[in-house]
């Protein structure tokens, strides 16, 4: 099998291909692009896998092989439901299959040339810089959704957003726009045609390092502050709150693991839908990893794809989430928890307490898909135990009181993000 034990009761009957992409060590079109170009496959490997059942289906391999058109290690992404023009197609008796080899991303035309010395050279000398471009290095890849590429120019890094080109112009907006207001890279420029947006790289450690190492940290007034009175987003610029993504999770959920289909619906039924219609301005994807400090001095938000309009307790249920989940994983497990109830008694009394820990439950099930999707051997335990978190974030809105405690019980194995 390309993936683990673990994955062998998958099946999406609307995905011809499905069992092929998923189960098979080799999958055929993968073997077929590699034979194409006249190199044998030496060792391949499943380590991202995209599921939108019944919709589209994404993996990405790591291949290698020790010669032809495709020798060394490489990145190998095939796809099923909805395939990008531009991607090398394998045609099968039921099925078309989408593939490409990183960083051919036909969705994300720029990344290529992101990855090439001499082309950025270019783009950046179109943007005013001339340093010398010494290395590009791929730190961060969706397929088909996003790429960030860190690049060594003389002494100073230098980070490329790679989107599709229908998505740069408001992302450098959306740059420009905070960077007048608070602590976030601003733009240096775009690159239109490509979908690349170029920015300075910003001092200081994540907060995520800093609590797996148990270094220092900001107060967490401090962290919860760098979100509150944000400027007023673009009218056009709305994301989607973890209450209205929910119905999306589920359906991944009750794929992933059959059995909890009657807890899931009882948690999504208690969780509800959004409540009101007000909208505020949110960073929309604030945890952990999108700060920067140095010790306790906070240096800046990165990260801001997804700032806009969005609910009163988006940014605040996301930190909780992605806290909760993290904490097994860092130097200091109980200081990772008294942050979050530090926080958490805060948000309190800025928030509807009941609806906070609503949106933290819709939160961490989001965030139970991710050992899944990274194919970790254990993930069917990994992500039962996320349920179980939420499950408590869920009965500890019956239960609020004026301590505001959350939830303490329960593990995680791994970080939020994973």
């Amino acid at each position: 099998m390309s993936g683990n034990d673990a994955s062998s009761h998958l099946v999406d009957e609307a995905l011809p291909g499905f069992d092929e992409l998923v189960h098979r060590e080799t999958p055929g079109p993968v073997a077929a692009l590699y034979e194409k170009a006249g190199a044998p496959i030496e060792s391949i490997s499943l380590i991202q896998t995209t599921w939108w059942p019944g919709r589209q289906l994404t993996t990405r391999y790591r291949v290698k092989s020790d010669r032809g058109g495709l020798d060394g290690s490489r990145d190998v992404v095939a796809m099923i439901g909805n395939v990008p023009d531009g991607a090398t197609l394998v045609e099968g008796p039921d099925v078309t299959v989408g593939l490409w080899v990183v960083p051919d991303d036909p969705m994300l035309p720029g990344l290529a040339s992101a990855m090439h010395a001499p082309t950025v050279s270019k783009v950046l000398s179109d943007l005013g810089s001339d340093e010398e471009v010494l290395r590009c290095r791929l730190r961060a890849y969706r397929p088909g959704r996003r790429a960030v590429v860190e690049v060594q120019a003389g002494r100073s890094s230098i980070f490329l957003k790679v989107v599709p080109p229908s998505d740069v112009e408001g992302l450098h907006a959306k740059h420009r726009h905070l960077s007048e207001f608070m602590a976030v890279p601003d733009s240096l420029g775009l690159a239109k045609e490509l979908g690349i947006v170029a920015m300075p790289a910003v001092p200081g450690a994540d907060l995520r390092s800093a609590l797996r190492s148990g270094g220092a940290l900001p107060e967490p007034l401090v962290i919860a502050g760098m979100v509150e009175d944000l400027p007023t987003p673009a009218e056009e610029w709305v994301t989607r709150s973890p209450i209205e993504g929910l119905s999306h999770i589920l359906t991944l959920l009750e794929n992933l693991l059959p059995r909890e289909r009657p807890r899931l619906s009882e948690l999504a039924e208690r969780i509800g839908g959004e409540r009101d219609d007000v909208r505020v301005p949110v960073h929309g994807d604030f945890h952990e990893a999108q700060i920067l400090a140095d010790g306790v001095r906070p240096l800046g938000l990165i990260d801001v794809d997804t700032y806009g309009w969005g609910r009163p307790g988006d940014d605040a249920a996301t930190m909780l989430g992605h806290l909760h989940l993290l904490a097994p994983s860092t130097h200091r497990p109980a200081g990772t928890i008294t942050l979050a109830q530090a926080l958490n008694r805060y948000w309190d009394s800025r928030y509807d307490p009941v609806d906070l820990r609503l949106r933290t439950a819709a939160v961490v099930l989001g965030l139970a898909t991710g050992p899944f999707r990274v194919n970790r051997p254990s993930w069917p335990e990994e992500t039962r135990a996320r349920i179980d978190i939420a499950e408590q974030w869920v009965e500890s809105a019956l239960t609020v009181d004026e301590r505001s405690l959350i939830p303490t019980s329960g593990t995680s194995n791994g970080g939020a993000r994973s």
